[in-house]
This record gives structure tokens, C-alpha cells and sequence, in this order.
């Protein structure tokens, strides 16, 4: 087969790029292998708040020797899309207050323009500190 022609290019790019995934997926079992335990221990935390008129700062405290890699926010129940509850801040934090210690809880800083309270869950996706 002539490698110039259309049809040999093709075929040498297929087995060049099978070549290169299979390749790919090799190491990535090797790292998947060379994890210690195999993949870490993920934790969910959610709660409940209740925002009353004006605002409310809070957070979600992962467990004891873990840190919060994700969180966020939804709304429970009836809302209005017109006047919505907003979430000025939503980051991950620490409980120490301490700058360079690890982020172990979910932050959360809600405004809330309504004069009813409104309820939301909050969030933190955890993982361990060693991890």
C-alpha cells in the first residue's frame, strides 16, 4: 500500500493512534495500581439552613483528618426566580483560621432580600488529608 495515497495516511494515523491509546490506557491502569488503597475515601456532608431576612454566614465541616475538595448550595422548596437568594460567597475554608492549614469546611455567605426566611441545603464533598 502507498503510504502517500489518501487510504495509506489514513491507515497509518488509525494504528499510530491505537498504538498511542492503548499506550495511555497501560498507564493509567500502572497508576491506578500504584495508588495506596486504591482510590480515597470521598465523604458528603449536607445540611440544612434556614436564611432569615438580611443574611446568613455559614458553613459545612468535613470529618475529622479530611479536607473539602467541592461544595455548593440548593435551594429547598418553593423560590423566587425574580428575587432569588444569593450566594455571595460559596469557598472552600478553614475552622482553625489559620492561613496555611488545610481546607476543612465549606463557606457560605447568603443574602437574602425577602422578608420570609428560605431555606436551603449546603454542601461539602470531602476527602482524606493524606489522600
Amino acid at each position: 500500500m502507498d503510504r502517500s495515497s489518501p487510504v495509506g495516511r489514513t491507515t497509518g494515523l488509525v494504528v499510530a493512534g491505537a498504538l498511542a491509546g492503548a499506550a495511555l490506557v497501560g498507564a493509567g491502569v500502572a497508576l491506578a495500581d500504584g495508588l495506596a488503597g486504591g482510590s480515597p475515601k470521598v465523604t458528603y456532608v449536607k445540611e440544612n439552613r434556614t436564611i432569615p431576612p438580611g443574611y446568613l454566614s455559614t458553613n459545612v465541616v468535613c470529618p475529622k483528618g479530611q479536607q473539602a475538595i467541592g461544595g455548593g448550595f440548593a435551594h429547598v422548596g418553593e423560590h423566587q426566580q425574580e428575587h432569588p437568594v444569593i450566594a455571595e460567597i460559596s469557598a472552600p475554608s478553614n475552622t482553625s483560621g489559620e492561613p496555611d492549614d488545610p481546607t476543612n469546611a465549606w463557606t457560605f455567605f447568603f443574602v437574602n432580600d425577602k422578608e420570609k426566611t428560605t431555606p436551603v441545603e449546603v454542601h461539602v464533598i470531602c476527602a482524606p488529608l493524606d489522600g
